[in-house]
This record gives structure tokens, sequence and C-alpha cells, in this order.
């Protein structure tokens, strides 16, 4: 239903916005490839999960008329992206969320899938894609990231789950877990949000701890970002950081990536536009003019998928178009 709803919301904004879209020439593809893979497309990552130098992407997609839901790890081969594994079809256990990090000590690379009934972390293993864990949960997800908030080198979920029902809208929380031998342990949470339409987790002010930031609001408004940070001695996340309309519209995408000088928050609208901002001075600032592609923006991902040292920006253009850019 998750799914639906944001398509819907995705499909409005595009008719809504065209002339503003369109108006403003796109950055120079390095690859764009329409109608790619599945029908629909929910979650993109970039992650060396093969670990070749290079990254992958990760994608979380579904065909409607086969009833396929499903994770595909992309490699880059030659000028374009090749599936190299994919996962079982996850449709009876949907709505999924996905991930990646190293969340045991030790620090192996690993996705992470959250379902509606069990967590999958997968690991490759001589060259190949295995299930290393499952465990079964009793909550009901809404968004799932991953990363290391208080630097100890083991990367902790982030789950965001309802709060609190309001007679119009949904309170969120985000919380906490560590995954153990024995499964999913819960150290911690934040307070009341509003409701979360994406988020993301990394470390936007470059101490090693990782920030949490959220997309919050109603509808496809312009709604209020928020960045959490960790507080070891009270363990919950507290509020670092609330910003109001930082973009015109809901983001559908987030993620945070190194940037030049300093990590920086990449946000994908729905009106087409990539943005990306810096924490500094206790805010969060442009670092240059957005880029604009032909479509609505349901995801974004930063990596070098061609393994040459430089970093690319892979995005997914409402429903299904896969759109490849340069950082510079």
């Amino acid at each position: 239903m998750r799914f639906c709803v944001k398509a819907t919301i995705a499909i409005l904004l595009i008719f809504a916005t065209m002339p503003l879209v369109w108006a403003v020439p796109p950055p120079p593809f390095q690859y764009a490839a329409k109608d790619f893979l599945y029908e629909a497309w929910f979650k993109i990552e970039a992650a060396d999960l093969l670990g070749t130098g290079a990254s992958q992407l990760v994608v979380l997609g579904r065909d409607y008329l086969a009833g396929r839901l499903s994770l595909q790890l992309l490699s880059w081969d030659g000028e374009k992206p090749v599936s190299k594994w994919e996962s079982p079809n996850l449709l009876a256990e949907g709505p999924v969320m996905m991930s990646f990090g190293r969340p045991f000590p030790g620090g192996v690379p690993a996705l992470i899938v959250l379902t509606q009934a069990h967590l999958y972390v997968y690991n490759c293993q001589n060259e190949q894609i295995i299930l290393s864990s499952q465990f079964p949960h009793g909550f009901s997800p809404l968004e799932l990231a991953v990363a290391d908030l208080d630097g100890d080198g083991q990367d902790e979920l982030l789950v965001a789950r309802l709060g609190e029902r309001r007679p119009a809208y949904d309170e969120h929380v985000v919380e906490v877990y560590r995954l153990t031998e024995a499964g999913m342990d819960k150290v911690g949470g934040s307070g009341l949000l509003g409701q979360i339409r994406s988020m993301t987790a990394g470390d936007l002010d470059g101490d090693g701890c990782a920030e949490v930031v959220t997309d919050t609001g109603l509808s496809s408004r312009a709604g209020v970002c928020t960045v959490l940070a960790w507080d070891p001695e009270r363990q919950e996340l507290v509020t670092r950081l609330r910003v109001e309309n930082l973009l015109a519209t809901m983001a559908f995408g987030l993620t945070v990536a190194a940037g030049d000088n300093r990590p920086l928050l990449y946000t994908a609208d729905g009106w087409g536009r990539l943005n990306r901002f810096q924490l500094a001075d206790g805010r969060l600032l442009p670092v240059s003019e957005h880029y604009s592609f032909p479509n609505g923006l349901i995801g974004v991902a930063v990596g070098d998928l061609d393994g040459d040292g430089e970093e690319e920006i892979a995005v997914v253009g409402h429903p299904n178009n896969l759109y490849v850019v340069s950082l510079n």
C-alpha cells in the first residue's frame, strides 16, 4: 500500500510540473535506460558488496503483471549495468525495505533486507551472494537505514515505525537496533517526528558518527527535514537540526555520500530535481544548482560504478528509468 501511495503521488507531481521539469536541460548522461529491469522501482543504493573495488547498484522493484517483488544486484559491465543476482520473490512479505552496511563485529559488508515478517542479511562468499542470517520480527517497519551512530565500527539499524496515530495523520519514530547472533536488539529511539516520507543515515559532519536524516510531511507538499544524532548517555536519537521547506516538494529519495570537501546530503524529489546540501554552521547549505531530469525522481545513489576512481550519481526517474551522471 505504501508503494502504491508513493507511486500515485509521483504520477500527480509529474503531470502537474511537466513544464517546470522540461524547462531546465538535464545534465549529460553517462548512461540512460527507459523501462529498465522492473515495471516500477522503489529503492536504489550503491555499495561494493562483491569486493571488486567498484560499487554495485542494489535495486528494489516490482513487476505487477508477474506478481514479483525482489532485489537485484547490478554490476557495471563495459558501458551498462548487468544483473548479477536476484533475491527470492518477496511479494508475500511486502512492503520491503533494504539498505547496505556492516552490522556485525568484524565489519563484513552486508545487504540488509527488512520485510514485514523477517530481517534477511546477505553476504558475498566465494563470489556468490548468499543468505547468511534470517531473523523473524513482530513489528511493522516503514523505512530502513543502516549506519554507525556511535563510531565503534559496527553499524546500527535505523527503523522508522508508527509512534502515535493522530486523527488526520500518523506520528512516526525511528528506533535503533543492533544485530547479534540472536537477532535484533533494540538500544534506543527517537521522539515523535511527524509522518516520515523518506529517511537516510550517514556521517554528515565528518566526525566519525552518523546522523539520521528524515523528510516528514503530508501528501506531496514541502515538509520538514530533520537531522538527528545519537546521544550515548541518554541512549536516544536527539534532534540536531530541523529545516522547514528545504525543498519545494517531498523528497522521495535521500542519501549521504562523500563530497570533494565534506559529506553531502543528496535529495531526489518528485519534480525531477536532484539537490546536494552540506551541513555547515548548523545549517543545510546547497553546494550547487540542482540537476533536473525528465522524470520525477524516486531514488538516488552515489558510488564509483565503473571503478575508475571517480564517483557517479545514479538516479531513478518514475517509474523505472535509470540515469547515471558524473558528479562534476
